[in-house]
């Protein structure tokens, strides 16, 4: 359980923590690096809550008994 609010802190830090660590530098593939590091982030948050959802349809199939997905 502490893992999966561990997983869904890490979109929000890393989407806040991007202004000040692509700040230096100007470009990156011709486009401003603060765009390419929303977009990373982006996308990185949809897989980690991809992720979250597995975890947590995993958890609810243990207690009522069901096979999870990758069982059946």
């Amino acid at each position: 359980m502490k893992l999966r609010f561990l997983l869904a802190a890490l979109p929000f830090i890393g989407i806040y923590s991007g202004g000040t660590l692509a700040a230096h530098t100007p470009l990156l593939l011709g486009v401003p690096s603060l765009l390419v590091w929303n977009l990373f982030w982006m996308a990185a948050t949809a897989a980690i809550l991809a992720f979250i959802y597995y975890l947590d349809s995993r958890d609810e199939a243990a207690r009522a008994g069901e096979p999870t997905r990758g069982e059946q």
